[in-house]
């Protein structure tokens, strides 16, 4: 037997079933504290001590830290089957307490953004050590904050908005399945394993790879459409309009810590060398031996003799550890500890998400891995 299977990941370490009394009882340990924060409000102070100044924020990394782990084990779950209406339900319920703990701390955000002096600020900054970052941004965003009942409007409705319009598109398009024939047979796919063909030595079968793909979103293009243009919209009026942002991007490039001049700047670098880009495709088109690649090429295969292998997840697992032993051993265990304490989700299933992602619900413990393992070097 293999020392390394494809399977799902074991949330049991984050938290029991959701029904336990167990994790009824971290929902009301959270409720708890959090209401016991805010006694805090009155005692807020810009000359207050350090010591205090950072007491308070170890209160908020605990309340932070304790919603976080059941609000990663709603996530997960749904990633793991978007089809579920238990998970759907678990991770609806587990927003809204999210947004309802977020509202009750947040008059130290506020307060710390805009009633706080700049002499206090700098005082308490320079002593708070690795949360430094965290409190300078802080202050760098306070411009575009709201008032206090206006921010607790937003966390609000964004759960049953912008929150559950995610949710939905995740719900419609983790459900499709896609017929595609291959060779003689027609097989149905998941996404994953559908745009595997996308870089099909066989041009034919690449076209007929993303045609499948297209044509599923083209039925749907209504409903999805208007999914992603009310997100655009709520991005927007919420961003700009509301809060001040100059635009769309701004308000990401802010949230990234990252001012809009080294966007642009990034942004003029690549427009200016964009022909580098039209030479690849050039060259490409040489190699394939045809006169312009059609949008169906731009991930096929430079030879059409190249066979592309096919790994054993055992043998790719342990590649992956070979290939970070190399670099840093340090990073080898630290890859192993995903595998050995099952926070891996590796196997493909229907209403799985498709891609891959990396979730740090704590420093505390070990992160989980999504992927789907479709046996290619990519993967």
């Amino acid at each position: 037997m293999p020392d390394y299977q494809l399977g799902e990941w074991d949330l049991s370490k984050i938290a029991k079933s959701p029904k336990s009394p167990q994790f009824q009882k971290k929902i009301n340990e959270i409720h708890t504290i959090s209401q016991k924060f805010e006694k805090i409000k009155s005692q807020l102070d810009p000359k207050m001590s350090s010591k205090k100044f950072m007491k308070i924020l170890e209160e908020i990394e605990t309340i932070s830290e304790k919603m976080s782990m059941i609000g990663g084990y709603a996530s997960l779950s749904y990633s793991a089957d978007t089809q579920s209406d238990e998970a759907t339900s678990l991770l609806t319920t587990i927003s809204k307490l999210g947004s309802d703990i977020s509202n009750k701390i947040l008059f130290f955000d506020l307060w710390w953004k805009t009633q706080v002096d700049e002499k206090n600020a700098k005082r308490l900054i320079k002593d708070s050590g690795e949360l430094s970052e965290y409190l300078n941004h802080k202050r760098l965003i306070a411009k575009y904050s709201l008032s206090e009942p206006e921010e607790k409007i937003i966390n609000t409705l964004d759960v049953t908005g912008i929150s559950a319009l995610v949710k939905l598109y995740d719900k419609i398009t983790n459900a499709y399945e896609y017929k595609m024939k291959i060779g003689t047979k027609t097989k149905t796919l998941t996404r994953e394993e559908l745009t595997n063909f996308v870089r099909s030595t066989n041009a034919k079968t690449r076209e007929n790879a993303y045609k499948t793909l297209l044509t599923k979103y083209s039925e749907n293009k209504g409903v999805i459409g208007e999914i992603y243009q009310n997100i655009v919209l709520n991005w927007r009026h919420e961003g700009v309009d509301i809060r001040g942002y100059k635009s769309p991007i701004s308000m990401r490039n802010i949230g990234n810590d990252v001012d809009d001049k080294t966007i642009e700047s990034l942004l003029q670098v690549c427009r200016k060398n964009s022909p580098v880009f039209q030479k690849f495709f050039l060259q490409k088109a040489k190699m394939l031996k045809m006169k312009k690649l059609r949008r169906y090429d731009l991930y096929a295969p430079a030879s059409s003799k190249i066979k592309e292998k096919k790994y054993p997840y055992d043998k790719s697992v342990k590649l992956v550890f070979e290939s970070l032993g190399k670099f840093s051993p340090r990073l080898e265990n630290y890859a192993k500890k995903v595998f050995d304490e099952k926070h891996i989700d590796s196997s493909i299933r229907p209403g799985k998400r498709d891609g891959a992602f990396c979730s740090t619900l704590t420093p505390k413990i070990t992160p989980f891995v999504l992927i789907n393992f479709t046996g290619k070097s990519r993967d």
